[in-house]
């Protein structure tokens, strides 16, 4: 390289080439392309920089989409969840209002809740964000202003089902089926004594019918005896509870014993002729508190 007159000359060899490259350039030249140089170096690096400020920048918006992603769904399971007991308090009011409607009870907080869910269901419309808000405002409003009250549906419903249940109860323990199939000889009250010939209050019904037909029990009960009774042969006591006895006399064959459960329908025995009976035929009695009543009333 030779500097004269402010020029410098740049000689290039090459293998196998016996004359050199030779370029000349001034000092302004070599500035100008210095400047260039650094000028491109200078926007590369500037370059390279705003793409890792792009990339971090695009991260964090890929990463801010998923968040929202996220709580999208989640404010959506939000809403679904908070319909769903919206629902299901919506099904608790109204068997609530049938147990009032049958027990004559009314609950003015009701209409408060009918106007809740009203403002609620307008606001269904608006958007996945607000749907949300509203939900979970009214729920949070909803469950707060009507603990107390849901905890006294609770307990009126339990103490409804209870009272339910030992109607049901009471009803299957009470005697309310013909005891057997076959034509009443005899009915209950004052008759001629078919045996004797004298007057009698009969303290049954009779039921006629062949050897050996099924006795069933009138209602649920125990049963208190199952043996022979001299004039009522075999005879069968029920106790069903509720002060209502049974009775059934004159029996050909007895299938239960004392002490076991029997259920409405169930065979307990067989029609015969046992003890004072002038022919086949069931004596049946219903007794309420030990006092024999008329049977027909009971089926």
């Amino acid at each position: 390289m030779n500097k004269q007159r402010n020029k410098f000359t740049f000689l290039f060899f090459q293998n196998n080439i016996t004359k050199p490259l030779k370029i000349d350039l001034s000092l302004i030249a070599i500035q100008c392309i210095g400047i260039i140089i650094l000028i491109v170096l200078i926007g590369f690096i500037a370059f390279f920089a705003k793409y890792i400020e792009m990339a971090a920048y695009m991260n964090e918006l890929h990463h801010l989409r998923t968040v929202n992603y996220d709580k999208n769904i989640e404010i959506e399971r939000l809403v679904q969840q908070t319909e769903t007991i919206l629902d299901e308090l919506e099904s608790v009011n109204e068997f609530k209002t049938q147990v009032n409607q049958y027990s004559n009870i009314e609950l003015e907080q009701q209409k408060k809740q009918k106007q809740d869910s009203t403002l609620y269901t307008e606001s269904r419309g608006a958007t996945l964000i607000d749907r949300a808000h509203s939900s979970l405002v009214f729920l949070n409003n909803s469950l707060s202003s009507n603990q107390e009250i849901m905890e006294n549906m609770v307990d009126d419903i339990k103490e409804e089902q209870r009272r339910q249940q030992e109607i049901e109860k009471r009803l299957a323990h009470t005697p309310s089926i013909r005891p057997t199939t076959g034509r009443v000889t005899s009915p209950f009250g004052y008759r001629r004594n078919p045996v004797t010939g004298g007057r009698q209050h009969h303290t049954g019904v009779d039921l006629a019918n062949s050897a050996g037909t099924p006795i069933l029990a009138t209602a649920n009960g125990v049963v208190a005896s199952a043996s022979y009774a001299g004039a009522y042969g075999n005879l069968i006591i029920i106790d069903h509870g509720y002060g209502y006895s049974t009775y059934y006399a004159h029996l050909s064959r007895i299938s239960v014993r004392p002490g076991q459960t029997v259920g409405k329908g169930e065979v307990i025995g067989f029609m015969g002729r046992t003890g004072r009976a002038t022919g086949n035929h069931l004596h049946y009695e219903v007794r309420v508190n030990g006092s024999p009543v008329n049977p027909a009333s009971y089926y």
